[in-house]
């Protein structure tokens, strides 16, 4: 039965009791941490194992970095090598062989920074690629760093060789084994370390031009044609008129 209201001559029905709603209090926003900012990469050791991504930082912050140093030093560490390889040096005195190596290598390597990009430069446009002169010119200077390490196997090698330090197989070290297996750990060493300047070499130029490193290796396939073909036609030329 309903109840009924105590006002007099009052009959009605006492209307039900509403609750109030429950307030719901959101939970405070809390902003998710900042993720730690990447420390940056030294390129003369990362460039070893992450080429593109140390030469993409030194791309943007700055790309004229040690440009000029680092093409010396590679011309220096080329022209060592050159003077080995061609048996040059066989004949001429160590110090002088040094010293045309230091002097010559350096300008070489400079004059090569200048030269070499542009038909990269070139070369990689027709594959598509995107890079700039001044962005190839430090892919080629960095492709350097390998290399650049790399000298520092000549002084084992002159403690070893002395005067013969600059000849393919020195005759010193016939009859000598111990001193012929450090030799061929040295080469095997210098050979390591070219090959693998090589693929730095191609993943940089890859980088600059932003595409794969087997474009950056038809870049230089295509560098040595542009090299090639007008010598060798200047050749055939010269025979037929001789």
């Amino acid at each position: 039965m309903s109840e009924t209201t105590g006002a007099p001559g009052g009959c009605g029905v006492t209307p039900p009791r509403l609750e109030a709603p429950p307030v719901v209090t959101p939970p405070p926003f809390v902003a998710p941490p900042l993720a730690a900012p990447a420390e940056p990469l030294d390129p003369w050791f990362a460039i070893w194992t992450r080429p593109r991504a140390a030469l993409r930082q030194i791309l943007d912050s700055d790309p004229r970095r040690s440009i000029y140093r680092l093409a010396a030093l590679g011309g220096i560490a080329g022209a060592l090598k050159l003077a080995t390889e061609s048996g040059a040096a066989e004949t001429a005195p160590v110090a002088t062989t040094l010293a045309i190596a230091v002097t010559g290598g350096a300008l070489g390597g400079v004059l090569f920074l200048f030269l070499f990009p542009g038909l990269v430069r070139v070369a990689g446009r027709w594959l598509g690629g995107r890079g700039g002169m001044i962005e190839i010119r430090a892919a080629v200077a960095w492709s350097n760093v390998p290399e650049i390490w790399g000298m520092a196997l000549w002084l084992p090698r002159a403690v070893l060789l002395g005067e013969e330090m600059f000849q393919p197989v020195p005759p010193g070290i016939e009859g000598n084994p111990p001193a012929a297996l450090f030799f061929g750990l040295l080469v095997l060493a210098q050979t390591l370390v070219g090959f693998w300047g090589l693929v730095i070499g191609l993943k940089c130029i890859a980088e600059a031009h932003r595409f794969s490193a087997w474009r950056a290796l038809g870049t230089l396939v295509l560098v040595g044609l542009m090299l090639i073909v007008p010598v060798g036609l200047l050749m055939i030329a010269a025979q037929a008129l001789s």
